[in-house]
């Protein structure tokens, strides 16, 4: 089988984005299905982030659906985002979050509603959608009137190198949390929350990610700000900080929360979006729209009994260490027998 993978628009960096998503479950894919092959559509700004791939390099997302069907591929593998609204080739969009649809429908303009409109229609014409995670599944039905039937629900993996041992790379005592580029990440709550625990901790904060919307000019002081750094890094990070942030608004599929179960990082978390339904009462939960309740989960973790803590960061382990690329890549592959049927 020949998939197409459309990457048009997407931005390099990880981050739990659709780059690093399509690397993990396209390599896993031609391990586990040697007989599926993949051509990569780019564009100027995709096409180094997926060198070593044959490659057909875009200049314009329209010239899509032609150039699939001159490669004469099987089906097209997508973000919802970029999906084409009608296609003759058979597409599998796939969603890691749906937050633009979460606006208030209210106060949605016309334009925004054109659009949902159109991912309706592209929706209804697809052979399957793949999502992460159950809650985007009902997002889907409820969103987009999408089928429960029509939903794959494939989990996103976590690299193997969260569950070894990686050298510190910052100073300690530190929190760390890992944001995106959208207005979710929650920021404003976040800094003003440390900002009162200031007094009461000795620790710096690393933020990991790409700046997004809602990202100040100036952090301040005890913040060391990393924008980009390899995964042996980052599982480090994880493994040695005294908490793992994660103050979020909206998330599709738990990814970094489950990076940190794997590394065993003690962990504060929203309880929002497929959070609770992959990290279970691993995490202290908080509500993010409460920068109070936000300071008492930091309080908590970082009080907790040595004890409890290491029982707390083995029972994380063990639950993360069920999410493997490779079982995403057999559910994305049924999903792909389902598009070719």
């Amino acid at each position: 089988m020949l998939v197409g993978v459309n990457t048009t628009s997407v931005e390099p960096g990880r981050g739990g984005g659709d780059e690093h998503y399509l690397c993990n479950v396209m390599v896993t894919m031609r391990k586990v299905q040697p007989d599926f092959d993949f051509l990569v559509f780019t564009d100027a700004g995709s096409h180094g982030s997926f060198e070593g791939w044959d490659r057909v390099c875009l200049g314009r997302a329209a010239e899509l659906e032609h150039a699939a069907k001159r490669a004469k591929v099987d089906l097209l593998f997508t973000s919802l985002r970029t999906a084409l609204p009608k296609s003759s080739v058979p597409q599998v969009p796939f969603a890691l979050e749906l937050m633009a649809l979460e606006k208030d429908t209210a106060k949605r303009h016309r334009r925004d509603a054109a659009r949902l409109k159109v991912l309706k229609r592209t929706c209804k014409d697809a052979a399957a959608v793949v999502v992460p995670s159950q809650f985007l599944r009902r997002e889907c039905l409820e969103l987009l009137d999408v089928p429960l039937d029509k939903v794959v629900v494939a989990p996103l993996g976590v690299a193997q190198a969260f569950g070894k041992p990686q050298p510190c790379v910052a100073q300690q005592p530190y929190i760390l949390t890992v944001v995106g580029s959208h207005e979710f990440n929650n920021i404003p709550r976040l800094r003003e929350a440390l900002t009162k625990l200031r007094s009461e901790i000795p620790h710096s904060l690393i933020v990991v990610g790409q700046p997004g919307e809602t990202e100040p000019e100036d952090w301040g002081r005890r913040v060391i700000r990393v924008y980009q750094c390899p995964t042996t890094h980052l599982a480090g990070l994880y493994q040695h900080c005294d908490l793992f942030i994660y103050p979020v608004l909206y998330e599709g599929s738990g990814v970094m929360v489950l990076e940190a179960m794997r590394a065993g990082a003690p962990i504060a978390s929203s309880r929002v979006g497929g959070i609770p339904e992959i990290a279970g009462d691993i995490p202290f939960f908080f509500n993010p729209e409460s920068v109070a309740s936000i300071i008492a989960a930091v309080r908590r973790v970082l009080e907790e009994n040595p004890d409890n803590r290491e029982r707390r960061a083995r029972f994380g382990k063990q639950l993360a260490a069920e999410y493997t690329w490779e079982n995403c890549a057999w559910k994305t592959v049924a999903a792909f027998r389902q598009a070719v049927v």
